[in-house]
């Protein structure tokens, strides 16, 4: 996804504005993004074109993998939902639209990017919490355990020649 958002970025930074003349369509949108802080439908278009243009030539089975990595794509596979191609490549579109407006602000990065890869969590199932709940629980104690096995002493905690060097002593 990263590398579609890079390309749609690279290919903005080539078109003309279509209001001044040695102005990139990328600058012009940045200028609207602090200016008004909104576009028009029509730039969003082209934008979304440019988008369909790259997922066009992804095969069916990579467009399903970068799906099921998008909020919509783990809602609707929670869900059990079955999908078409063209609703993926919808919700993969509004997904990567963000992705490429998130690149406009000036002091961006990719930790700050609300469709970050890697903010995408996946809750655990209800069975694996569960589980994990059994397996911990922190107010009950160790069973089998009795205190004469437990032998803590100093010397068995400390090596008696490091603390006579004079290395470590403040």
């Amino acid at each position: 996804m990263k590398k579609i958002v890079t390309e749609v970025v690279t290919s903005l930074k080539k078109l003309p504005s279509p209001e001044k003349r040695g102005q990139t369509f990328w600058d012009y949108l940045k200028s609207q993004l602090y200016s008004e802080s909104t576009w028009d439908q029509d730039d969003l278009k082209v934008i979304e074109k440019e988008i369909d243009n790259r997922l066009n030539k992804i095969d069916k089975k990579d467009l399903a993998e970068m799906w099921k990595n998008t909020n919509k794509g783990l809602e609707r596979l929670d869900v059990g939902e079955k999908t078409s191609t063209k609703e993926m490549k919808a919700d993969l579109t509004d997904e990567l639209v963000g992705q490429v407006m998130d690149r406009m602000d000036d002091n961006y990065t990719s930790r700050d990017s609300f469709y970050s890869e890697s903010a995408i969590l996946v809750p655990p199932t209800q069975e694996k919490q569960e589980k994990d709940e059994k397996e911990f629980d922190e107010e009950v104690e160790p069973e089998d355990i009795n205190d004469e096995e437990i032998k803590l002493e100093d010397e068995d905690l400390f090596d008696e020649d490091e603390l006579d060097d004079e290395s470590t002593r403040f």
